[in-house]
């Protein structure tokens, strides 16, 4: 059941899994979990995530939804979620053992773990980050697309934004210049429903377009382990952004697969065996 946890202005939801005797996960998706609440996708949560939890718990949480729609610009700012997402580790029984909590999050939701790692030290064990920028620089790609994504959503042009965003998700050109071709994607795009929550997804885009937002600045801050996974044909987020958040951490580890796009966790090679030996290194300490 998806549990909702009051914030200053909103809630969020969070959907737990009783796991084994590892440090907690908590897990933090990318920017579409702007577009739906997680009510109603608990069988889709628990077929992922069902097997991370046979060593530990885990905890989904989505971004928050605000009281008032009008509110979603300044209550989805990524170091305002952050605030809330320490909240929510605070408030709720994320199972033993006591203490700070590992993370798994991409994309967007990797910045807004930065902020949370480096506003709540305390309460954050290691970092397991793909696809992530630390910042979005203006005129940059990433702006670009942000702002089409933006421009979309707010003409509610919901068929072209879900067949671009799907494609984008896909490893764009290799080293002979193809780019992989699946109508699957465009034909899926046209089935798309309306998101029931748009305006979550459209506050989350302009507030990471915002230079408040940024947090490179901070980074050498955090003194946590961390793992940062990174897609060599990554459309949305550049893979040299990713390795400048990693060389930017004090000690972390960071890996590349060439031929994964930007879902690293469906396409990076070997990613589950990576994240797994990373988190059991946590668990015996």
């Amino acid at each position: 059941m998806v549990e909702q946890i009051p914030i200053d202005g909103g809630r969020i939801e969070a959907f737990q899994l009783l796991g084994g005797a590892g440090v907690p996960l908590l897990v933090l998706g990318g920017v579409e979990l702007g577009f739906r609440p997680l009510a109603g996708m608990e069988s889709v949560l628990q077929r992922r995530w069902g097997g991370r939890a046979r060593g530990r718990p885990v905890t989904i949480l989505g971004r928050p939804i605000p009281d008032d729609p009008a509110d979603a610009g300044l209550i989805l700012h990524p170091r305002v979620i952050a605030d809330g997402v320490a909240w929510a580790v605070q408030t709720l029984d994320l199972g033993p053992p006591a203490g700070p909590v590992a993370i798994e999050a991409e994309s967007g939701g990797g910045r807004i773990s930065l902020w949370l790692t480096v506003e709540h030290p305390e309460l954050v064990a290691r970092l397991v980050l793909s696809s992530v920028a630390s910042e979005t620089p203006a005129n940059s790609p990433m702006a670009t697309r942000m702002a089409r994504w933006i421009e979309l959503a707010e003409a509610q042009d919901w068929s072209r934004l879900f067949t671009g965003f799907a494609a984008q998700m896909q490893p764009g050109v290799d080293a002979s210049g193809q780019s992989p071709a699946d109508d699957t994607f465009s034909a899926a795009a046209r089935l798309q429903p309306r998101p029931s929550t748009p305006e979550r997804f459209i506050g989350e885009l302009r507030a990471t377009l915002d230079p408040s937002s940024f947090v490179t600045s901070r980074l050498g801050e955090i003194r946590v382990p961390a793992l940062v996974l990174a897609g060599g044909r990554d459309q949305v987020v550049p893979p040299d952004r990713t390795r400048q958040v990693a060389e930017s951490i004090p000690g972390a580890r960071f890996e590349i697969d060439p031929e994964s796009g930007h879902t690293v966790r469906q396409s990076f090679r070997r990613y589950d065996e990576l994240v797994e030996s990373f988190l059991a290194e946590g668990d015996a300490h």
